[in-house]
């Protein structure tokens, strides 16, 4: 087919519903579709009711090519988007025997007893196409409903991204002709999303090709254009790259800490990590890398004054002086963590991360970062705002920043 197919996404589930943040799906989706020559038309989240989904489907097959549904395809009560699809497209749900004895072979793999109720999970519309998940008792299914397309596919992320990218997205290319479409992404830290739109907004072609994703790793930003764009992607994405300079730290999808990793081993260098109002989160973000053992050495989580003190050898006097939200406590909870790991580098943070717990001299938000490297220390104030778990995020994302930029000028 040569028209441009229209695509849209249902997401299911209450817990999408209540929070809308807990939708990874969804933005996978656009962006792999968006690199393939797609694009996304509608999103709808709905709940786990059978008539509400029923209702979506039908209204949604009225407009759409291609539907692409995640969720609702477990083993329990709730999930219900099987029953709501066959009453939609108005097919009888049949017990599937190959998909049962699929299920089967999962868990004997895995060593694990198969309670009755996955039994529901080889329930299949009559007539529907298996799509085979890989990793997960839920399969995939295809059905058609008033000519078009619906892929039910499972709402954990890792299963939805492996069946759509092995059983869903080549069906598409079948189907339909991809659009021409240049795709640039770049990743930016340490600017607020209105700044960053300030600074690049002249630029030809950006304000109708520049798409912003702001989360919890910084600013990303997707550079789209088309055939009979008047200015391409890559042209947009260079003038952005030469007006941002340093505050960009990605160009390929990279998050901060696997740049900052590889910056790591590039230069043979190692890090410890001493975290107080971050809570262990600059240390999770750095191991979750792949071979982060090469150049991760130790985390500390020393969050009352005590530990501080006894793990880290910060001096009591220092802290009753200054405050254990200090420029010159995060100072000397660098240089300690670097000290005990044997580590090259040093890093630390210190603060009030609320919504309690801050006053006039050091309100909510108030936080000190550090980095330590042989006789250098150098510290950081920061004053974000009281949510706590954005403070830690940011927090964290801003002491990553820095270890790269120090490491930039190594």
């Amino acid at each position: 087919m040569e028209k441009k197919p229209v695509i849209e996404l249902i997401i299911i589930g209450n817990e999408i519903l209540s929070d809308p943040s807990r939708d990874s799906n969804s933005r996978y989706l656009i962006n792999t579709l968006y690199e393939a020559g797609f694009t996304v038309d509608h999103i709808s989240i709905v709940g786990d009711i059978i008539k509400d989904i029923a209702e979506v489907l039908r209204v949604s097959s009225q407009r759409a090519d291609i539907i692409l549904v995640t969720g609702g395809l477990g083993p329990t009560s709730d999930d219900v988007t099987v029953e709501a699809a066959a009453q939609a497209s108005g097919l009888n749900l049949v017990f599937d025997e190959k998909v049962f004895k699929w299920i089967e072979t999962l868990f004997k793999r895995r060593n694990r007893h198969m309670s009755g109720s996955n039994r529901k999970q080889a329930m299949i519309p009559e007539g529907a196409c298996i799509l085979k998940n890989e990793i997960g008792t839920a399969p995939g299914i295809l059905i058609e409903v008033k000519g078009a397309e619906i892929f039910l596919m499972p709402g954990v992320p890792v299963e939805m991204k492996k069946l759509f990218a092995r059983e869903v997205l080549p069906r598409i290319k079948e189907s339909f002709q991809p659009s021409p479409i240049n795709v640039e992404t770049l990743n930016v830290t340490g600017i607020s999303e209105s700044a960053l739109y300030d600074r690049i907004k002249s630029i030809p072609g950006a304000k109708e090709a520049v798409n912003f994703y702001p989360g919890a790793g910084g600013i990303e930003l997707k550079i789209v254009t088309y055939k009979d764009s008047p200015v391409d992607a890559a042209s947009i994405c260079q003038n952005i790259q030469d007006i941002l300079g340093e505050l960009v730290f990605s160009s390929n999808g990279e998050s901060l800490e696997t740049v900052v990793g590889k910056m790591l081993i590039d230069k043979g260098l190692t890090i410890a990590v001493a975290e107080s109002c971050t809570g262990g989160l600059i240390a999770h973000k750095l191991t979750n890398i792949p071979g982060s053992s090469s150049y991760m050495l130790c985390g500390v989580v020393a969050y009352s004054n005590d530990s501080k003190h006894r793990i880290l050898g910060v001096d009591r006097e220092l802290i009753r002086v200054h405050g254990a939200v200090s420029a010159e406590v995060a100072a000397a909870m660098s240089d300690g963590v670097r000290k005990i790991s044997g580590a090259d580098i040093g890093i630390s943070t210190t603060g009030i991360a609320g919504p309690g717990g801050g006053s006039k001299e050091k309100p909510v938000g108030l936080m000190y970062g550090s980095i330590s490297f042989n006789s250098v220390t150098e510290t950081k104030k920061l004053q974000f705002f009281e949510d706590r778990f954005i403070n830690k995020s940011r927090m964290s994302q801003a002491m990553l920043d820095t270890v790269r930029n120090f490491l930039k000028k190594r």
